[in-house]
């Protein structure tokens, strides 16, 4: 009998295969005894169900419980399944200057 897969791998596959799906950039994963727990969200209701069937076929994962919303963008800033982001251009905020948590004044 071939041993299980440990939840880290499991969720570095999970993490690795929604990384690869564009429409799942917002996906968070948890991942306890080889189930699966996702949330966030997704731009339609295609795109979360394709996302809950790849994540349920993963070598390990013994359930998924899909907590997805299906954002078409009535009820967030920013294009569908996409959540608004301070630094969409992932530039470090402190570096530019913007922030400085370092120093008083």
């Amino acid at each position: 009998m071939a041993a299980e897969r440990s939840d880290t791998l499991i969720g570095d596959e999970v993490v690795q295969t929604l990384g690869r799906h564009g429409q799942a950039s917002q996906v968070l994963v948890q991942v306890k005894d080889g189930r699966v727990t996702l949330s966030g969200d997704v731009p339609s209701a295609a795109a979360k169900e394709e996302v809950e069937t790849m994540v349920a076929d993963i070598e390990g994962v013994r359930g998924v419980r899909s907590l997805l919303n299906v954002d078409t963008g009535k009820r967030s800033f920013g294009p569908r399944g996409e959540a608004v982001r301070d630094n969409p251009d992932g530039t470090d905020d402190a570096e530019m200057g913007d922030i400085d948590l370092g120093k008083d004044g």
